[in-house]
């Protein structure tokens, strides 16, 4: 299975195999009421769904691709087993999980048990990232970051035997560790400036986010250290701007875009840190290892 999402029309596109249009789901509220862009679709693979987050409408919702899904109840139901209220098929049907505010963007724990994702930026600065409990299919958890963190550049790994998530944020310079088991804030990490992409891998113990957001410190990549959270070095391209990291599959290189007409695609160490081959690119930008994200590695979002 496959799912495309929409902008225009508001809609979600299921297609087979052969890529051939299996069911088309209105972006709908479920009161009726209102439509939605779709801001965002991932495949959760470990639980045989697709997860769906609605620009414009404060609900998460999931279809099951499992031909033995549960019945779906949209409504409160007193007793399941006595199979109360109407149910809806839970093969391919819509499983809501309604929220106090939509979210743009989001992506999963390692147990694929909880969704993390961020709403608007409050115009009073408070926190707009939160936890959804894909089961209780309830928001458990408000994620202390304030400006506007890119949950969906996120990353997770084992801190001081607990583990930990990590997002950059778009408005301000800074990497928040959160726990989660507490969803509390671990630490708040300086960087030179607002950042869109952060990536790691399971084999190495440094984090590598950009800082293209800033007008200043474009050029700068910052590697941080997962044992002690903190900055332990930078690689630049001065004048340029110097973005998305991504790792090659067995984890030993880092690779990163000259973000420029007369850009490039430099390859560095991911250990020394030091640029082994740069590819001379026009404009090169995304970079997304295949292998790494479907084992879903904790160095990248998922």
């Amino acid at each position: 299975w496959v799912m495309a999402a929409n902008y225009l029309p508001h809609t979600v596109v299921l297609f087979d195999a052969d890529l051939q249009p299996v069911r088309t789901y209105a972006a709908r509220s479920q009161d009726g009421g209102s439509t939605s862009r779709v801001s965002a679709v991932y495949d959760a693979t470990p639980r045989h769904s697709f997860v769906v987050a609605l620009k414009d409408i404060p609900e998460l919702w999931e279809i099951s691709y499992d031909r033995k899904a549960a019945p779906i109840y949209d409504g409160l139901v007193h007793d399941y087993r006595m199979k109360e209220g109407l149910p809806k098929d839970g093969f391919l049907g819509v499983r809501r999980t309604v929220l106090d505010e939509p979210l743009d963007d989001f992506f999963f724990s390692q147990d694929y048990a909880y969704a993390l994702g961020a709403a608007r930026p409050h115009a009073d600065g408070s926190p707009s990232g939160q936890v959804v409990n894909l089961d209780a299919r309830r928001k458990i958890a408000t994620l202390p970051i304030a400006g506007m963190p890119h949950l969906g550049s996120g990353i997770t790994f084992d801190h001081g035997g607990r583990r930990v998530m990590a997002s950059p944020n778009l408005k301000d310079g800074r990497i928040s560790v959160i726990d989660m088991q507490s969803w509390q804030l671990v630490k708040d990490i300086d960087t030179p400036g607002p950042g869109f992409f952060m990536r790691s891998h399971e084999t190495t113990p440094y984090a590598w986010v950009d800082s293209m957001m800033s007008p200043t410190a474009k050029d700068t990549l910052t590697i941080l250290d997962k044992r002690t959270l903190a900055p332990v070095a930078q690689v630049r391209e001065p004048g340029k701007t110097l973005a998305h990291i991504e790792f090659t599959q067995d984890g030993r290189y880092a690779l990163a875009s000259v973000w420029e007409a007369d850009g490039a695609l430099v390859v560095y160490d991911a250990a020394t840190f030091k640029e082994v081959k740069r590819l001379p690119m026009k404009k090169p930008v995304g970079k997304y290892n295949v292998f790494n994200k479907i084992t879903r590695s904790e160095g990248t979002a998922h």
